[in-house]
């Protein structure tokens, strides 16, 4: 077998341009000295006859953006490249170095120092960091420095390599050079580390990488009118509300919080028992709670509106400028295809499902957005690890035989019988509800070992649900309030929720035996607050020093995120090179946890029919297979729309054809 380097230099990136012009090329072999640089037509021939060997290897940094260079200077490499990613040839090093650091239980942490990286090291291995790591080398100045040469090689194009300066020569060298030497390092450790330092999963999330930097690259656009009208409403609002909370003297002239007057309103909201912050080394009381929840949950008319203000805060600072510079550029989201649960993280994952922000999304000309969203799919995965785990699930046998697993937690709950409550469900009975209700917060949460005061705390900050009210077991949520411990954070709830919750909690148990013994074989493994190493079923990648939380948590997270890769990967395979396949010519555009969303070509309604359908397809085919008990179960329905919208939903014509949801008249205006 042989291996090569492979590094790209480029004009800079610009916003809307993610694979700009290629100017140049350098490769390495491991025999020392073999360090070439390329000009650009020498870095198109050697590209092109590497990746059509079957028995060469091409080794990168960030290799996904130097694919996506070279396919966007020659759009005849985009199936070669396909095909290799496909043989498992291509390589990275950065998501070698996460899959060994995931087996070691070191992701995001210095391994020889035990520090927390910075969230862009930890996040994404850059090269500087794996040469100083691996090589003992620091090549930090020359990464950094505004005036190193790695940001001036657009001005080199056009010029011969001879003619170049020394320096700049020999950057793309070296670099080609330091990467070959780090692979090696990390052939040798991974010999060392657990579970081979899950290199046998490189192949895998290399094509999951490729995916998503297509999908960067290809990116979002907005409408320039509604976007517009967005910022108009969001200022106006922004407005409003700090000239109410200046005249109440949480904001001073200058704009600044006063941090002592609103703490002192926190607290005789909360008669004088104000929730608290964690203790530290400055404040080993902690100090009174401003957070939103505390605010949401004060009984204070302004403090509630000052909570509520942080979600217009967010839209002014985080999104507007984003959206509106989408109206003239793609936006290019980023995405990260490994963090420690083996999910994918991006910065555009978590749109606001309310506000506006999404619905200013719009389907280029020609396209209409198609979302596929798996169907309950942490409860189909839960129950597919219970069943390699255990060899049974509950859970499984009721989503095989299409019951609904809420109403059958809730049936347990109230003691009633299923057949009978599924109906005064669906009459909209409020009691039966409110416990289908309670028993959907659990599902989802209580098989990740979350307990009753976290399930109690997240339920109220994040979707305003009350365990009290819901079950009718109090007129008033936080009547009497109590500490509980989320995520290490202390937190006030109220003592009527969590008593709802811990008597839920034990019938929880009751309705799915298995989760029981799961949690039990959990809490037997991290006894006295330690950790173990836990595989995800299925894919054989393991993660190392997990607490309890992270052992219940990663092998169903996990095995969703195998299966959402393996559907991505095959659903942009045949957008860019499957020409019979009616998904050619359309466009991923976003993975947001276990939905995929594209631009599928619009010209034709059996086309975009046809398109939708076979993406569905595609998707649950992929699931199937890292879920073989739950295949019954596995749901993924296609919807069409021009715009983004959590209220998307799929219209079908009386033959059974998909058609183009529409903004509701009301909303839309």
């Amino acid at each position: 077998m042989n291996v090569w380097s492979f590094d790209t230099e480029t004009w800079l990136i610009q916003p809307g341009l993610l694979a700009p012009p290629l100017v140049c090329g350098s490769i390495a072999t491991r025999e020392p000295g073999s360090e070439r640089l390329l000009d650009k037509a020498q870095a198109r021939e050697f590209f092109r006859k590497v990746l059509t060997a079957p028995d060469t290897h091409l080794v990168g940094a960030n290799l996904p953006y130097d694919l996506g260079v070279m396919a966007a200077d020659d759009p005849s490499l985009v199936a070669p490249i396909f095909a290799a990613l496909d043989a498992g040839r291509l390589h990275c090093v950065q998501i070698r170095e996460a899959l060994i650091d995931i087996a070691r239980g070191m992701y995001g942490v210095d391994p020889s120092t035990g520090r927390k990286l910075d969230d862009d090291e930890g996040a994404r291995y850059p090269l500087a960091l794996l040469v100083q790591r691996h090589l003992g080398l620091d090549i930090s100045e020359e990464k950094k420095n505004p005036k190193a040469w790695r940001l001036r090689y657009g001005e080199f194009d056009g010029v011969p390599v001879e003619r170049w300066p020394k320096e700049a020569a020999d950057y793309p060298k070296r670099d080609a050079r330091y990467t070959l030497d780090v692979y090696f390092r990390q052939e040798a450790i991974a010999r060392e580390t657990p579970n081979g330092g899950n290199l046998h999963a490189e192949a895998d999330q290399m094509r999951a990488a490729f995916a998503l930097h297509l999908a960067s690259i290809w990116g979002l656009r907005t409408n320039g009118a509604s976007v517009a009208q967005l910022r108009e409403r969001v200022e106006r609002e922004w407005s409003e509300n700090r000239a109410k909370f200046q005249a109440a003297g949480i904001y001073r002239d200058d704009g600044t919080k006063d941090s002592k007057r609103l703490a002192a309103l926190v607290t005789a909201a909360y008669d004088g028992q104000p929730p608290v912050t964690a203790p530290s080394d400055r404040f080993p009381d902690g100090q009174v709670a401003t957070d939103r929840d505390t605010l949401l949950g004060s009984g204070d008319v302004l403090l509630e509106d000052l909570g509520k203000s942080g979600r217009v805060d967010k839209y002014k600072s985080t999104y507007l400028d984003v959206v509106e510079a989408g109206t003239a550029l793609p936006i290019n989201p980023r995405f990260n295809v490994l963090v420690s649960t083996t999910r994918v993280s991006s910065d555009y994952q978590q749109l606001p499902q309310k506000g506006g922000i999404r619905e200013v999304h719009e389907a280029r000309p020609g396209f209409v957005y198609c979302s596929v969203d798996y169907g309950g799919l942490e409860l189909r995965t839960m129950a597919q690890r219970a069943i390699w785990e255990l060899g049974f699930s509950k859970m499984a046998d009721a989503l095989n035989s299409g019951l609904d697993v809420h109403t059958l937690a809730a049936a347990e709950f109230l003691g009633a019988n299923y057949d009978e409550l599924l109906s005064k469900v669906k009459a909209k009975d409020p009691v039966a509800v409110a416990f289908r209700q309670l028993a959907k917060i659990l599902n989802f949460g209580k098989g990740g070992g979350m307990t009753g005061g976290s399930l109690v705390y997240n339920a109220r900050a994040k979707d305003r649900v009350s365990f009290c009210l819901l079950a009718k077991r109090a007129d008033v949520c936080g009547v009497e309030r109590v500490v509980v411990t989320v995520q290490r954070k202390p937190k006030m709830v109220c003592r009527a929720c969590v008593e709802v919750a811990k008597d839920l909690d034990k019938k929880w148990l009751n309705a799915w035996p298995e989760q029981r013994e799961l949690q039990h074989r959990a809490k037997s493994r991290t006894y006295g607050g330690g950790f173990a190493d836990v595989m995800i079923p299925g894919a054989n990648i393991l993660r190392g020093a997990c607490g309890y939380t992270q052992i219940l948590n990663t092998p169903f997270q996990g095995l969703g995120a195998v299966g959402c890769k393996r559907a991505m990967w095959r659903v942009s395979r045949e957008m860019y090179v499957e020409r019979s396949s009616p998904l050619y010519g359309s466009r991923l555009v976003l993975m947001v946890h276990d939905e995929l969303i594209s631009e599928l070509l619009a010209d034709d309604p059996q086309r975009l029919h046809d398109a939708a359908e076979r993406k569905a397809e595609l998707m649950r085919q992929a699931m199937r297979e890292v879920t073989p008990d739950l295949a019954p179960a596995i749901e993924a329905e296609p919807a069409l729309s021009r715009i983004m919208s959590k209220d998307v939903a799929t219209v079908r014509d009386s033959s059974g054809r998909l058609l183009v949801w529409e903004l509701p008249a009301k909303r839309a205006a």
